[in-house]
């Protein structure tokens, strides 16, 4: 009778411990299953957005390895899946991550759930050029469905505001608007991961500062548009010719005349550092870098989107580096 007894009692106390796992691992499900789904276009914003989240967001993006290039990027079946899901979605806007508008355009999304950061940026208002908001880009688009860059369609300024630091610093904060809106009683938490955030920003203008005074008036040409808030920003000038960034970025061959102009440069030591997109590297990008290592010509790398394992942070600290290392 005692040896059934202890049975017994040791097959209770295994229901027991059994059951204790499986609350556990319920309540573990239930707050993941609780976590706010935000969803990028690049892992940029995915970045930004888990910082100001933290543990309270599941942030994830579409674009989500260097290898992929986002102007040329077709959306997928998956993809829409996965915006339809989103309680948030951030893209740049400004045509840039077009293959987003779209996806969230044909599922109808409500405003208040779409975030671009163009529209919380400096940059087009500082442009001389542009007169046309993010609508009128979305409408530019539709009138021009037979352009060879169709899909892509670009606003009037340079709709790269990721390589602007204040422009980021105008986004983290919305960010955190946005998910005080669909999780009101986080808000506190929010706006505190968003202002540990901006100190960091703070702290990467500081360092540009810096950095300007050592580099202002220097001369940079660029394979593609990406870098050039941030190097204009830095008071350097730009000396690339006249169309030859924009065809790399639409995929299209640059102009022999253009070759020639920045290989003159190059050539004439006119040119102090050139900025090499590894994302729309191509047959002519990669002459033109090994003729600048052959003029002595620094060349330094720029992405779209962020190196594996690396926060944006510490990827702007490191471009800045880089400038820095290479003007020298």
């Amino acid at each position: 009778m005692t040896r059934t007894l202890g049975l017994a009692a040791t097959a209770l106390a295994g229901i027991l411990a059994l059951a204790a796992c499986g609350n556990t691992a319920q309540a573990q499900s239930s707050a993941e299953d609780s976590r706010i789904q935000v969803l990028s276009s690049t892992t940029v914003y995915a970045n930004l957005a888990g910082e100001v989240g933290g543990d309270l967001v599941d942030s994830t993006s579409i674009i989500d390895s260097p290898s992929q290039d986002p102007h040329s990027y077709e959306a997928t079946a998956r993809d829409k899946l996965a915006v339809s899901k989103a309680q948030l979605v951030i893209g740049n806007g400004g045509g840039y991550d077009q293959f987003l508008d779209s996806l969230a355009q044909d599922l109808h999304l409500p405003e208040q759930s779409v975030l671009h950061a163009v529209d919380h940026s400096p940059v087009p208002a500082e442009s001389p050029d542009h007169e046309a908001t993010e609508h009128d880009a979305h409408e530019h688009e539709h009138e021009h469905e037979d352009d060879a860059h169709s899909g892509h369609a670009h606003a009037n300024f340079n709709e790269h505001v990721w390589y602007d630091l204040d422009s980021m610093r105008e986004l983290v904060p919305e960010i955190a608007d946005r998910l005080s809106t669909i999780r009101p009683e986080s808000r506190a938490a929010f706006e505190a991961n968003a202002a540990t955030l901006d100190k960091e920003l703070t702290g990467l203008e500081s360092s540009a500062k810096t950095l300007h005074g050592e580099v202002q008036g220097r001369h940079f040409a660029m394979t593609e548009p990406v870098p050039y808030h941030l190097l204009e920003d830095l008071g350097m000038e730009d000396l690339t010719p006249a169309g030859f960034s924009e065809a790399i970025e639409g995929g299209a061959e640059v102009s022999p005349q253009a070759l020639k102009k920045m290989t003159d440069l190059l050539a004439a030591g006119k040119i102090d550092v050139l900025a090499y997109n590894t994302q729309t590297a191509s047959p002519q990008t990669e002459r033109i870098r090994d003729f600048a290592v052959k003029q002595n010509v620094p060349v330094v790398d720029f992405s779209e989107t962020l190196p594996p394992n690396t926060r944006y942070v510490d990827w702007m600290a490191g471009n800045l580096k880089s400038i820095e290392t290479g003007i020298k």
